[in-house]
């Protein structure tokens, strides 16, 4: 399995600390899953920054392995990126703010093409992280955490706590991930809607 990062140029080195230290404190490892690292970066520049959010998109897209996408893109531009992985039933994580979590949460948007969420919004200040934890991190990566790296460190979690769920697997030898189910156990576990 892949877990990618698509993020702003900006935050990317705290968005992937965050994502890794999860990762590497589940060993690598979700479930009957092994869980890789794929990320790529999106422009800062607001005339780039959609362009780049959607060819993350299609590049997550054409990845067979891919379980999920955790994005801190702005929300005007992780809204298309949201829509099209959504046609492929592709989790997004996105650290967006509460009008992108509202839009989530609504069974009315037009974000989700497919019929069904597959979108958690990790909004800002939703909580702190423990001051261990921020020490940890500090210790493990020599640099102090932001809010960034919490939320998509809380994203990480809520992923691989997901793919570890009953039915994620399919009975396949070797297991395949049933993306419908990930989705689901995913908003029902972290949606907050």
């Amino acid at each position: 399995m892949s877990l990618w990062v698509s993020g702003t140029a900006h935050d990317y080195r705290q968005l992937a600390a965050g994502v890794k230290l999860a990762l590497a404190e589940h060993e690598g490892r979700a479930g009957e899953f092994r869980v890789n690292y794929a990320g790529r970066q999106v422009s800062d520049d607001a005339a780039q920054a959609e362009t780049d959010a959607l060819a993350n998109a299609r590049t997550s897209l054409q990845d067979t392995q891919a379980s999920a996408v955790i994005t801190d893109a702005p929300a005007s531009v992780a809204r298309p990126a949201i829509t099209l992985l959504n046609e492929a039933g592709i989790s997004v994580v996105a650290l967006g703010d509460d009008a992108l979590k509202a839009e989530a949460c609504s069974d009315r948007s037009d974000i989700y093409p497919a019929g069904h969420a597959t979108a958690i919004v990790e909004p800002p200040g939703s909580a702190s992280p423990p001051a261990s934890w921020a020490s940890s991190f500090k210790s493990r990566l020599g640099f102090a955490p932001t809010d960034t790296a919490w939320r998509a460190y809380q994203g990480a979690e809520a992923v691989l706590a997901s793919l570890g769920a009953p039915g994620v697997a399919t009975n396949d030898t070797p297991p395949r991930l049933d993306r419908d189910a990930l989705a689901a156990q995913l908003v029902r576990a972290r949606g907050g809607c």
